[in-house]
C-alpha cells in the first residue's frame, strides 16, 4: 500500500468516524424538526439517512463551520424538494409547522388546575394562529436556542428578517394571549 493510499484511508475513517458521532449527536434535533415541517415518521427518518450519505459523499466536510445548522438547512431543503418533485404547489414558507398540543415544554410551563390549564390552551391556540415561518423561527430560537444568524441560514432570511419576525411574534402573541 502506498503512503498516498494509506493517508486518504485515514482521512476516510476520520469522515466516517465524524459522521457516525454527528448523526448520534444530531439524529434527534433532525427528527424532531422533520417531524415537526412534515409528519410523516418514516418519510423523515429517510430524509435524515440520505442527508448523512450526500454529507458522507461531500469533499471537504470539515469546511463546515456549523453542522447543527448545516444539516437543519439540509432537512429544510430535503422537505422543500420532496414536495417540489411531487408537483405540490406549496411553498416551504406557506407550510405549517407543528407544534402538538401535548409538546413537553408547554406542560412543564403550566400545572394541572384549572387556571394553569387554561392558560395553557390559550397560549396553544394563540401560537397556532402563527404562520409556518414564525413558529419555525420561535422554536428554532426557543427550544433550540438558535441565534439569529443560525436561523437565518437554516431558513435563507436575513438575521434582520429573523429577528423582525420574532418580535412581530411575541407582541401578536401577547395579544391573543391577554385577549383570552
Amino acid at each position: 500500500m502506498s503512503k498516498q493510499d494509506s493517508t486518504k484511508g485515514d482521512k476516510e475513517n476520520n469522515i466516517s468516524q465524524t459522521l457516525e458521532v454527528s448523526y448520534k449527536q444530531y439524529y434527534n434535533l433532525l427528527y424532531n424538526y422533520g417531524m415537526k415541517l412534515i409528519c410523516n415518521p418514516d418519510l423523515v427518518q429517510d430524509f435524515i439517512q440520505d442527508i448523512f450519505i450526500k454529507l458522507h459523499k461531500r469533499e471537504e466536510i470539515n469546511l463546515i463551520t456549523n453542522l447543527k445548522v448545516y444539516l437543519l438547512h439540509a432537512m429544510r431543503n430535503t422537505v422543500y424538494d420532496y414536495y417540489s418533485s411531487r408537483k405540490e404547489t406549496i411553498s416551504i414558507d406557506e407550510m405549517d409547522f407543528f407544534i402538538p398540543e401535548d409538546d413537553l415544554i408547554l406542560r412543564k410551563l403550566h400545572s394541572k388546575d384549572d387556571n394553569e390549564l387554561r392558560k395553557r390552551q390559550n397560549l396553544i391556540q394563540a401560537i397556532r394562529s402563527l404562520s409556518g415561518q414564525q413558529k419555525q423561527i420561535l422554536y428554532l430560537f426557543y427550544i433550540k436556542n438558535l441565534s439569529h444568524k443560525e436561523i437565518s441560514e437554516v431558513l435563507n432570511i436575513s438575521p434582520q428578517s429573523s429577528m423582525n419576525s420574532l418580535s412581530k411574534s411575541i407582541r401578536k402573541l401577547r395579544i391573543l394571549f391577554n385577549q383570552k
